[in-house]
């Protein structure tokens, strides 16, 4: 089964059974994957509570075995006793131990293809997965996420590829000097690096050719939040959507523009009536997006942080992004300046049609030519296309903070997981009905 909360559910009432066990396993999908779902921080607190907490051994996580011995973990590779068992990415197939909970996020829950096979297994192994995708506010909004360190490393990350991306168009511009996120010791030092490229900005060595620079973020959760917490940074100037036109006209070379766009920014209703947020909820296939035609025309980079479920209209289409991209080289002002999209959702095929694969942290950019429908794997040539970044990890290149902070929204849920009795209904178990439905994870 999969948990779905809509809301907190922690209580003071909650009883846990006898010496309850907690399990942190190895993350093994990738090698720059060193999060881990709890900090030691975290753990001291849970032993505190008498709860036993068991760690697998691994040199990839950010913080070491010996800080999670020191606070009264079990440090063990066997974590079979454990009640729950808590990790960051998909848990390979042959590692799923029958009959457990399992916490973790298993990208299955919009019937990905490719996870598939791993919701089979679960389902099979009678395994109770609680997918951190589905602990939502009554306005499904997501209470356990990385949502804001992935819009901060992004944001680091296009700013670096944009500047190689420009170089390679012939203009050289301060954002060379940036580097990818995982090159920081953490996002204060990033910021610190970003002020002096804030400072070349203001010194007016931006290109009047490709000015003014435009951001536009889709968004309001904490992934906008966060990649605007690094634009922020460099010296900025905050228009309405409805100013893009003016400002692309008039703007300068000493400073960065970006705009902030929201639903009823982009979507209109197909019979022309206003729009409305409670209608579009209760019926999205009756609105379409303009995006193409209001905000894009108008955009330098793209940071899209957009909620999409399949129903939902997209951002963009794949002929929408055919419109969009200049017809040559240098780039002037009467033309169409969509440089650069950072899609940080990773929803491939979703909000925007275009995006067609994940790309990685080894490998972060691709070149998309909208007129062929072509992904060019060298990104800073200087053929034609959209630079695209569409990482779906990228917390793990600022693993120290992202753990920190997701703990911390994680660690309230877990005396509620350790309560949980797989052998009894849920109805009939000391948990809120109010806060918790069951979904059946067959979708």
């Amino acid at each position: 089964m999969m948990l779905h909360h809509s809301r907190r559910f922690f209580t003071s009432s909650t009883r846990l059974c006898s010496s309850p066990i907690l399990a942190i396993r190895k993350e093994d999908k990738s090698m720059w994957e060193r999060r881990a779902p709890l900090s030691p921080r975290h753990v001291e607190s849970l032993v505190k509570q008498g709860i036993k907490v068991l760690v697998q051994p691994s040199t990839h996580r950010v913080y070491p075995m010996s800080e999670y011995v020191k606070v009264g973990a079990e440090e063990t590779s066997n974590i079979e006793k454990a009640d729950v068992i808590l990790g960051v990415k998909e848990v390979p197939i042959a590692s799923l131990i029958p009959k457990k909970i399992y916490v973790f996020f298993s990208h299955t829950i919009k019937g990905q293809k490719h996870n598939m096979p791993l919701l089979d297994e679960i389902l099979s192994k009678n395994i109770c997965l609680i997918d951190y995708e589905r602990l939502v506010s009554n306005k499904e909004q997501r209470l356990v996420a990385f949502g804001k360190y992935a819009g901060i490393a992004g944001m680091i990350n296009v700013l670096s590829g944009l500047g190689t991306r420009l170089l390679a168009l012939g203009y050289h511009t301060p954002f060379i000097y940036g580097a990818p996120a995982h090159n920081y010791p953490s996002s204060s030092a990033a910021k610190k690096a970003l002020k002096t490229i804030g400072n070349h900005i203001q010194d007016g060595v931006l290109p009047k050719g490709i000015c003014p620079l435009i951001f536009t973020f889709t968004g309001s959760g904490n992934v906008s939040q966060g990649a605007q917490e690094v634009f922020q940074v460099l010296p900025h100037e905050y228009v309405s959507p409805n100013d893009l036109m003016d400002v692309k006209r008039t703007g300068g070379n000493r400073k960065l523009y970006a705009t902030v766009v929201h639903r009823e920014n982009y979507l209109v209703r197909k019979d022309g009536k206003p729009y409305n947020e409670q209608h579009f909820l209760e019926h999205p296939t009756l609105y379409r997006s303009n995006f193409a035609e209001k905000i894009a025309p108008f955009t330098t980079c793209l940071v899209n942080g957009v909620f999409w479920k399949p129903g939902n209209p997209r951002l963009m289409t794949k002929q929408d992004a055919n419109t969009l991209l200049p017809n040559f080289f240098p780039l002037m002002k009467s033309d169409s300046q969509l440089l650069a999209v950072c899609d940080i959702s990773a929803d491939i095929e979703g909000s925007l049609e275009f995006s067609s694969e994940c790309t990685t942290i080894d490998e972060p950019f691709v070149l998309y030519n909208p007129h062929l429908e072509r992904v060019t794997r060298n990104p800073f040539s200087a053929e034609q296309g959209i630079l695209m970044t569409t990482v779906d990890n990228l917390p793990a290149q600022l693993p120290g903070e992202a753990t920190d902070y997701f703990g911390s929204c994680l660690k309230p849920f877990l005396l509620d997981f350790l309560s949980i009795n797989l052998d009894l209904p849920l109805e009939s178990q000391n948990i809120d009905e109010a806060t918790l439905r069951v979904h059946d994870t067959a979708l």
